[in-house]
């Protein structure tokens, strides 16, 4: 979800929305956002909620950015994008990671190459297969886990994608 600044009462935000990988998306305009969070009070507390998450998420990802190794990082963003996407392949590319996680492209080669020689993924040009998952899941450490219970605790189970 985006638009978390009219949840909150804001009328604009400073901030773009980018589809990170080809998906079905929904948008409705702002003003007939506004208006039904106005109309009905619950549907804003449900996605004050969410609003919640995403800043627990976000405070986790600057602390992983921060503190952890490359592949650590980039184990953890595998695994959250597991999360999103239907089956166990991931259409990215080395470029696009080196964007996400904020380092030079060929760190990325790198890393990629340590999770692949430990089992945990394949690296395909264009796409990345995830083949361990609880072994992602260990290598990020406790990076992640944390926010993805706070979601289920605020919203739900997330639906299989």
């Amino acid at each position: 979800m985006t638009g978390s600044a009219l949840v909150m009462g804001c009328d604009r935000s400073p901030h773009d929305c980018y589809i990170q990988v080809e998906a079905e998306v929904l948008g409705m305009d702002a003003t007939p956002f506004a208006q039904a969070l106005s109309d009905r009070p619950t549907l804003r507390l449900f996605l004050l909620r969410y609003v919640h998450y995403a800043h627990v998420q976000t405070s986790y990802t600057a602390l992983a950015n921060a503190r952890l190794k490359l592949e650590v990082r980039l184990a953890r963003w595998l695994v959250m994008c597991d999360d999103r996407i239907a089956g166990d392949r991931l259409p990215v590319t080395h470029e696009f990671l080196s964007v996400m996680l904020g380092v030079r492209r060929p760190g990325v080669t790198v890393a990629l190459q340590v999770l692949e020689g430990r089992g945990l993924i394949r690296s395909n040009r264009g796409e990345v297969v995830v083949r361990d998952r609880d072994g992602l899941i260990c290598l990020a450490n406790g990076s992640y886990g944390q926010p993805e219970a706070e979601y289920a605790r605020l919203v739900g189970e997330p639906a299989s994608p």
